[in-house]
């Protein structure tokens, strides 16, 4: 099973919210903002762990920077999902629906193992249960 390529780039998660956030209310601005805190987070992390482990990924090397373990993909898919979800709950079955996609879909083109896929669906979704807790303190940062 393969997603269209599009569904993991990353430009297009980008491009998605900034859309929410430039065609949106003040409302859809302010979930922007926390959807773009809690894949902060989530990038830092999966990054900060994919150096730690260096993991091989299953087809092929790839540098430290670019291990298996965990899937970025995954983790911003699910990061993302989670916000936008606990704000707009009548579109978290797409959402995450989505996000498993992608991370069955890496798990296919042998970029990762699946426990590569279910630790950056747990670290996405953990980033974005985070934001959603800390959100009336990022509330109160002057660029929010």
């Amino acid at each position: 099973m393969k997603v269209p390529e599009y569904m993991s780039n990353p430009l297009v998660l980008a491009a998605g919210n900034l859309g929410v956030f430039y065609f949106g209310g003040e409302s859809e601005r302010h979930v922007a903002k926390l959807a773009v805190t809690s894949w902060t987070g989530t990038a830092i992390t999966t990054f900060a762990l994919k150096s730690a482990f260096n993991r091989e990924r299953p087809a092929k090397e790839s540098p430290r920077y670019n291990s298996s373990f965990p899937s970025g993909h995954t983790a911003n898919w699910f990061s993302l999902a989670t916000v936008y979800s606990v704000k707009y709950p009548k579109y978290a079955i797409p959402l995450y629906t989505a996000g498993l996609l992608v991370g069955l879909s890496r798990i296919y083109q042998g970029e990762h193992y699946p426990s590569d896929v279910l630790a950056g669906a747990a670290i996405g979704i953990g980033f974005g249960y985070l934001t959603i807790k800390l959100e009336k303190h990022l509330q109160k940062l002057p660029f929010f």
